[in-house]
This record gives structure tokens, C-alpha cells and sequence, in this order.
């Protein structure tokens, strides 16, 4: 306590001078009270309001963690969830805005576990939201999205109108930055009239500077100028630093769009500037790269490229997606300004890559959790309600039991009383004592009727309020399913456009028809796009020719052939490489350059190409062939005839595998069909018993179609293959290449 007490009085001091150069009277105010106070939850409150104060500043960053480390021990003392919730926030709030995201999250978490044990769904709604911000900083959308979703729904469970807006204006920029202008329009009004409701000022300055950047994303550049400058004017009127840095960026982007770029220039240095006194590293990055796009079009291209360059830095240093993508496309057009074609291609391709990137197999997972979980959620609800509804019938039947009994025992008791009138008078005080009994009785059911009745009706009241709650959460989950689908669409449109761009690629067997009497390729990619290919070039009368597999298959394997290819044209036409074993000495140290692995104790890359190269001269009986793991077949006279691969992999380390690959030379006859494939078919799953289709069957295959023309044997494997595979999945990519001499 001690050592609390002796922290606390020399933070104070340090604030004394930190006070004494802004002279601000409300932090005067707050530390004077400090000082004094002895109840510890209020000193909590008190000393997370005093670190807002210098969270806003880098220069004062090491005195605000230091405030926050003093109101985690005081919480940590008095084991107060709800004040253990509010500093781990805080802490959240405080490496978010230094961009250290994993800190963030790990205090952000620890913030909703408290929240959640304190039973406060202010708390909870707050650590949601907190939460979601970082994630769509690390431009995780999904994540962001069910986060938003969850603080939306307990902020409207406890009314708390702030964390509603900040829930529906965090939901419309994840729409709005996926092209889904008209749902973000929607939330950002939502929001808007919450935020104008409580006076909420420095809310409405967000919601103005989010619709004006849907604007602008629609290209409604106008409008978006509109929405824009009043941000600005409602940030400088509260004298929010971090709010008119974004205003300024984002006026400047509209004068750079409407051809006025010195203006934007201006806007764009005066950003920058406040961005690095608050220090929030993602901002920086905007400002940089908004700089070197004002500097580009001003034709200043070394100080284009030199800011380029700083947000580069800057964005991996956080490891922001989007602000590395939108680096590498500056500095492309930059260096196409510059006429360096060679340069401005480079960047170009790495711009591609990460806004490739931005939606990959991770977020698929997300997403379709996300659907999983709607699913299910959906049914709970429906079942819920169906078992209401079964106890409601049945808690009717048995009142509508009691009212039969009832109405049976008093028509008997009439009967009764007749009886006794008739036979006896001298019975009429029996009878009367047990018409007082059952009259009571007859009270008594009524009263339980009564009892009945009250709970039917609360129950029915309810399941009124149940349905709202089901519909209102059915409205956030068909929401969340919107992102989904767009997500889902961009995907799918990047991998079919992934394979026609790889199918392009692949070069024609006809352009050696010259060397062949006939020829096939049967080639079937598993997800639309292929790690097994072939390549062919010509070069000075002599055909090279090789098949490759190369490990996994998808995007992943595409991205592996296109490493392939690059990697054999540049040892045929630009190395002048002739021999098939050489070529292949040659792919295992490049490929393994290529994939920065030159250094690394890894024995044998993950990322590995099994292939097969055999050279042809026109005119020649001769071939030469040299494989990696992928032998060659030829089918003569009703036999088959086997030639081995090296037993090695492209990609091993020369430590493992130091000695060159071996090529043989073979004699071919005429008539001879020559086979090179990848293990794709005989891998293949199916028949009866859902087996393998295994080397021995393929062999008698190939054994079995070589009688046929080039066209007729791919339509037979093409066939069998099927035919074998029936309903089960495709395993792998299939490629088998066969031509005639």
C-alpha cells in the first residue's frame, strides 16, 4: 500500500508540471481530488478520466500508461469487476491508438471476461465494441462485424444509447468499405438521429465524416465534400485534434479527385502534422501515402517517392493490409511517371498481392462461422418459442379440465338436492351442510382458475416480448449474412479470374506439332485453379518439354506453377541451360531463392515441385530426360516401359541432397506413345469400395487407350476417370501428357 501510496504522490508531481505548461483547469481540478480521495473506486474513475487526458498525446504516452498501472493495482486490490472491466478498456484504448493491436485485443478481452462477470451489459457492450475497432484496424472484417454485432445487442438491452451508435456506425463502415453503400447509409442515419438526439457533438462529427465517405467511395464527390466539411466544422468547434486531422485528409482526397492538388497538398501537410503529435500510427500511414499521391500528381516524384516509402514502412509496422497494398500502388505509378516500366510492374504486382490478400482463406473460415452460428442461433430461438407455445396449450386443457369437472359436479349436486326434497325432508340440514361444502370447494377451484388465468397471461406477455427480441436479432443476423455474401461473391470472382489467367498461360500443344504425329493433354485442376502444369519452348530446332506437380493445389499451387514456369523460361532463355538434369540442378537452388530459404536449417521447402524434362531435336530418334519424382512411360508394342525419376524433390537442401540429377537418354521408335503425368489420377478415390485408382491400374490404362488417336485417348481417361471418381470429391490436381512419335 505503501508503495502505492509513494507511486501515486510522484505521478502527481509530474502532473503538477504537466498542468503548469497546458494550464488546464478541469485536469488541475481532477488531480487536487486525486490527492484527497480515499474511496478507491472513485480514485479509479478519477485516474482512468486523467488519462484520456494525455492518451491524445505521443509525447505523454509513457505518463498515461502510467496513470492506468496505478488504477489496475487499486482495482486489482478491491477484486471490483466492474472497475477491473473499465482499466483493462482503457489499457485497450491506449495501444490501439499506438498500433500495438495484439495488446490491445489481450486488455480488450480481459475487459469483457470482467464485464461479463459484473453482470453490467454497459460494460459488455463497450468491450464488444472495443474490441471490433481493433479489429477493423487489422482489417479483419468478420471478426469486427460479429463483435459490433454482440455490443449492439447488449447496449440495447441496457439502453445505453452512446454504445448503440458506436456499435451502428462501426457495422456501416465495414458495409460501406465492402461496396455495400445503401446498408451503410442506413446505419450511419441510425446513428446520426441517436447522436443528435443525446447531443452527442463529437458523434455527429464521426457520422458526417462516415456518410461522406460513402460519398465518396460512390464517386459522388460533391455530396462527400458536403458531408466532409461539416465534420470539419463540428471537430474544430470541440477542438478534437484526432477528428480534424481525418477531416483534413479527407477534404484533401476530393481536391486531389477534382484535379486541384495543391490544395490537397496543403490539407495533406497540415494532417500530418497533427498525426504525429497524437502519434496513432494507422493515421500516419493515411497521411504519408495521401502525401506522396499529392506529391505524384505535382509531378515532385522524389517527394512522392519518399513519402511512399514512409507509409510503406509505416503500414508494415503495423501490419495494415490495405495501407501496404495502397504503398505499393503509388510507388507503381510513380515509377510509370518516372518511365521505369520494369520498376512500375513490380510495384504493380505487389500492389495485386496484398489486395488479393485482403479477402483470403482466413476470413472464408470467419465467415462461414459466422453462418454456422446464424443457423443455429435461428433454431434455438424456434424451439424456445415452440415449447412455449406447447406449455401454454397445455396449461389450457387442464383449466378448460377444471371448468368440465366444475360445471359435472354441480349439475350432480343438483340432482342430488332433487333427490332429497323428494324422499326426505328431514335430510334437508345434511343436505344443506354439504351444499356449504361444496360450495367452498367450488370457491376454491374458481380461486385456481383465477391463479390459472394470471399465469397464461404473463406468460403470453412474455412470449410477446420474447418474439421482439427474436426478430430484432433475426434483423442483425440477416445484416452480418449481407457481409457475408459479399465477401463470398469477391472471392469467388477473384478465383475464376485466377483461372483464366493461369489457363492463358498454359502454352498450345500445337506450337511443336511440327515434332509430334499426334499429341493430348489431359489436364483437370481440383479448385479452378492448378499446381499441376505443363511448358514447352522451342529454341534453336530443339523442343523442351516438362510436367509438374507442385505441392498442395487451389491458389496456393497456382501461385507455385507460376514460380515453376518463370523458373524453366529463365534457365532455357536467359541462362542458355541445354540439359535436362542441368535444369533441374538449377530449379532446386532457385526455387529455393525464390521462397527465401537460401539460409534457413529447412531440410526439404513444404513448398516443393515434383517434375519431369525430356529434350527433343527435329529430326532426331533421341530423347533426353531427366525427373524429380515424375517418371516417364512409354507404351511400344502392347508393353510398357518404365523410365525412373530421381528420387529427389525440387526444393531440397544441398545438404541433404548434394550430388546432381541424373538424365538419361532413350531411343524412341516409330509408332511409340510417350506418357508424362502427375500422381493426381492414380490418387484419385472411388470405386466400390472407395479405394485408390493406384499406379498398376493406370499403367493398363494407358496400356489399354495408346491404340487410339491423341483426341479419343483424353476423352477415354477422361472418362474413366469420372466413371471411377463418382460421387466423391476430387483429391488433387490431375495432369497427363501423352504424345506420339
Amino acid at each position: 500500500m505503501y508503495k502505492l501510496l509513494h507511486r501515486i504522490t510522484i505521478t502527481i508531481a509530474l502532473l503538477a508540471a504537466v498542468v503548469q505548461l497546458h494550464g488546464n483547469e478541469k485536469l488541475d481540478s481532477l488531480k487536487a481530488r486525486i490527492a484527497i480521495e480515499k474511496n478507491d473506486s472513485i480514485k479509479v474513475e478519477l485516474l482512468i478520466d486523467m488519462s484520456r487526458f494525455f492518451n491524445k498525446d505521443i509525447k505523454n504516452m509513457a505518463l498515461c500508461e502510467e496513470i492506468l498501472s496505478q488504477a489496475l493495482v487499486i482495482a486489482k486490490k478491491d477484486s471490483a469487476y466492474w472497475a477491473l472491466s473499465k482499466v483493462h478498456n482503457s489499457y485497450g484504448t491506449f495501444y490501439r491508438n499506438i498500433a500495438e493491436y495484439s495488446k490491445a485485443l489481450e486488455h480488450n478481452y480481459l475487459s469483457l471476461r470482467y464485464a461479463e462477470k459484473s453482470g453490467n451489459q454497459h460494460l459488455i457492450s463497450s468491450a464488444y465494441n472495443s474490441i471490433g475497432v481493433v479489429y477493423r484496424r487489422m482489417d479483419n472484417h468478420p471478426e469486427a462485424a460479429q463483435n459490433h454485432l454482440w455490443g449492439l445487442k447488449a447496449a440495447e438491452v441496457a439502453k445505453d444509447t452512446f454504445n448503440i451508435a458506436v456499435s451502428l456506425n462501426s457495422l456501416g463502415n465495414i458495409y460501406s468499405v465492402n461496396s455495400q453503400y445503401q446498408e451503410a447509409f442506413s446505419f450511419f442515419k441510425r446513428a446520426l438521429a441517436i447522436s443528435t438526439s443525446m447531443n452527442n457533438t463529437l458523434g455527429k462529427a464521426i457520422n458526417y465524416n462516415n456518410i461522406g465517405e460513402v460519398y465518396e467511395f460512390m464517386g459522388v464527390y460533391d455530396s462527400a465534400m458536403v458531408y466532409y466539411t461539416q465534420s470539419l466544422k463540428v471537430n474544430q468547434q470541440i477542438n478534437s485534434l484526432k477528428g480534424i486531422a481525418i477531416s483534413y485528409n479527407a477534404i484533401g482526397k476530393i481536391h486531389l479527385y477534382q484535379g486541384r492538388p495543391k490544395d490537397a497538398l496543403n490539407l495533406f501537410q497540415q494532417a500530418l502534422k497533427i498525426d504525429l503529435g497524437l502519434g496513432d500510427k494507422k493515421f500516419i500511414a493515411d497521411s504519408y501515402v495521401n502525401l506522396a499521391k499529392a506529391y505524384s500528381e505535382l509531378n515532385m516524384l522524389e517527394k512522392a517517392e519518399e513519402y511512399s516509402q514512409k507509409s510503406l514502412e509505416m503500414a508494415q509496422s503495423i501490419g495494415s493490409i490495405m495501407h501496404t497494398q495502397s504503398a505499393y500502388e503509388t510507388l507503381s505509378k510513380i515509377y510509370e511517371k518516372r518511365k521505369i516500366p520494369s520498376k512500375s510492374l513490380h510495384y504493380y504486382k505487389k500492389s495485386n498481392v496484398f489486395k488479393d490478400s485482403i479477402i483470403n482463406e482466413k476470413n472464408s473460415r470467419a465467415i462461414a462461422m459466422m453462418d454456422v452460428m446464424y443457423n443455429i442461433d435461428k433454431k434455438e430461438q424456434e424451439i424456445q418459442i415452440l415449447k412455449q407455445v406447447q406449455e401454454i396449450n397445455q396449461k389450457e386443457l387442464a383449466r378448460q379440465a377444471i371448468i368440465r369437472n366444475f360445471y359435472l359436479a354441480g349439475f350432480v349436486f343438483a340432482l342430488l338436492v332433487v333427490a332429497i326434497t323428494l324422499f326426505a325432508f328431514d335430510i334437508k340440514r345434511k343436505a344443506n351442510r354439504l351444499l356449504q361444502k361444496q360450495k367452498a370447494e367450488i370457491e376454491e377451484n374458481n380461486k385456481k382458475l383465477n391463479q390459472q388465468q394470471d399465469e397464461i397471461l404473463t406468460q403470453n406477455e412474455e412470449i410477446r416480448k420474447h418474439q421482439g427480441n427474436i426478430e430484432q436479432k433475426n434483423k442483425y443476423l440477416e445484416d452480418a449474412y449481407k457481409v457475408i455474401e459479399g465477401y463470398i461473391r469477391k472471392i469467388t470472382d477473384s478465383i475464376r479470374y485466377a483461372e483464366r489467367i493461369q489457363k492463358a498461360i498454359l502454352p498450345p500443344l500445337s506450337i511443336a506439332s511440327s515434332y509430334f504425329t499426334d499429341s493430348f493433354t489431359l489436364y483437370k485442376p481440383k479448385d479452378f485453379v492448378s499446381g499441376d502444369f505443363y511448358w514447352l519452348v522451342i529454341k534453336e530446332q530443339t523442343l523442351y518439354l516438362a510436367v509438374a506437380d507442385c505441392t498442395g493445389h487451389g491458389v496456393p499451387g497456382a501461385f507455385m506453377s507460376i514460380i515453376g514456369m518463370d523458373l524453366l523460361n529463365q534457365a532455357v532463355t536467359l541462362q542458355n541451360i541445354k540439359e535436362p538434369a542441368a535444369i533441374l540442378d538449377f530449379l532446386n537452388i532457385e526455387l529455393r531463392n525464390k521462397l527465401r530459404k537460401e539460409d534457413d536449417d529447412e531440410l526439404v521447402l513444404k513448398d516443393s515441385m515434383d517434375i519431369a524434362i525430356i529434350k527433343y531435336t527435329l529430326g532426331s530418334n533421341l530423347i533426353d530426360y531427366s525427373g524429380a519424382l515424375v517418371p516417364l512411360t512409354i507404351v511400344r508394342d502392347k508393353k510398357i516401359i518404365e523410365i525412373k525419376p530421381n528420387f529427389s524433390s525440387i526444393g531440397m537442401s544441398t545438404r541433404l541432397f548434394n550430388k546432381p540429377f541424373k538424365q538419361k537418354q532413350i531411343e524412341l521408335l516409330p509408332g511409340d506413345w510417350v506418357y508424362l503425368y502427375s500422381d493426381g489420377y492414380m490418387d484419385q478415390f472411388g470405386g466400390e469400395k472407395n479405394k485408390k485408382f493406384m499406379r498398376n491400374r493406370f499403367l493398363s490404362t494407358l496400356l489399354e487407350v495408346s491404340i487410339g488417336t491423341g483426341s479419343g485417348q483424353k476423352s477415354e481417361l477422361n472418362r474413366i476417370f469420372k466413371s471411377w471418381q463418382g460421387n466423391s470429391e476430387q483429391i488433387d490436381d490431375v495432369i497427363v501428357l501423352g504424345f506420339k512419335v
